[in-house]
């Protein structure tokens, strides 16, 4: 339910375009293309820090660049440990052209879950996030102190986390890896998405969904909810909870779908509006906002999609019939009915 507005806006915009900040290169002290550099880091034997930005419209993005990044004290301070990884996302044509990966981008902003700018990500070259911030007041010394008491903290954690995951690698198939899969889950659950070692926790917990073992079977609802509350939802996944819950009793269903408009990809749209149809179908809601979401969405993706007028207003005419939705997203569906 998070971000659907932005997600409707970012779909208009030509189906969640992305871009970055200038071609790839290993001179200066930023790269803008995140796969280099992660190659730089694994040759230098580094960490990766990476900030989401945006360049030419973001005003805490342009004060985080002139007040802290742009000075040497930060500048030599940050680059013993870390190379400097800038991923921007403007708006003008002009600083669009000056991007080496749009697509990739875009992809990591679903993979790592960005919600706004700028973010910044401490993370491993193998994609574990120890540390998530974002703008702070200070100055370059104090933000430096910030980056050394997450990074701390963030190793801790990711120790903490490599010892679960490693009793999991351990464990004998049956009741020992049960019980070492729940306390990944539990983690997960507990300590939530942008947590140190999110990453791998979440990956242990999916697993389960490609497993034919009765006893890997019974952790579907839990890997289910798990993976959907912390965002990690994607066209498998919300297939899965059809096939475990396919009459949404237990709103498994409902949940994971909820949770797809914020990470689809363009080709999978169709498929996505399938599994809307699906769950429109059925007589079972359990959270009238979720529905509302999953139904505005369907709206939206038959319209501008598929181009779909008659799929576009079902849904939203079932939509407006709940008690939800924001005014501006209940005045788009009214448009649709209109038109």
């Amino acid at each position: 339910m998070r971000a659907a507005a932005a997600t409707l806006t970012a779909l208009s915009l030509s189906l969640l375009s992305a871009t970055a900040l200038a071609a790839p290169t290993s001179e200066g002290p930023w790269v803008a293309d995140f796969d280099e550099g992660v190659k730089l880091a694994k040759e230098q034997g580094k960490d990766l820090f990476v900030d989401f930005t945006g360049s030419d419209w973001c005003g805490w993005c342009i004060r985080l660049d002139e007040e802290v990044f742009s000075h040497d004290e930060w500048l030599q301070a940050a680059t013993k440990d870390y190379v400097l990884v800038k991923l921007d996302y403007p708006r003008s044509d002009e600083a669009k052209a000056k991007v080496p990966n749009p697509e990739r981008n875009q992809e990591l902003v679903g993979e790592y879950g960005i919600q706004g700018y700028p973010t910044i990500l401490m993370m491993t070259v193998e994609g574990e996030v120890f540390g998530r911030t974002g703008y702070q007041q200070g100055g370059p010394a104090a933000y430096v102190k910030h980056m050394t008491d997450l990074r701390t903290k963030g190793m801790a954690d990711l120790e903490a986390v490599a010892t679960l995951l490693a009793a999991l690698d351990a464990a004998e198939p049956g009741d020992a890896w049960v019980a070492a899969w729940k306390a990944v889950a539990d983690h997960i659950a507990k300590a939530g998405a942008d947590s140190a070692g999110a990453k791998g926790c979440l990956e242990a917990v999916r697993s389960v969904l490609s497993m034919e073992m009765d006893w890997a079977k019974a952790l579907l609802p839990q890997a289910i909810e798990t993976l959907s509350n912390a965002g990690a939802v994607d066209l498998a996944l919300v297939k899965k909870a059809q096939e475990v819950d396919p009459k949404n009793e237990t709103g498994l269903f409902e949940n994971a779908l909820n949770g797809l408009p914020q990470s689809i990809a363009p080709d999978d749209i169709p498929a996505g509006v399938e599994l809307v149809k699906a769950y429109a179908a059925l007589d079972s809601i359990n959270d009238a906002e979720k529905a509302f979401w999953i139904l505005l969405h369907g709206s939206f993706w038959s319209k501008q999609v598929l181009k779909d007028d008659e799929g576009a207003k079902a849904y939203a005419k079932q939509a407006l019939a709940l008690d939800a939705g924001r005014e501006n997203m209940r005045s788009f569906l009214q448009d649709v009915l209109d038109s």
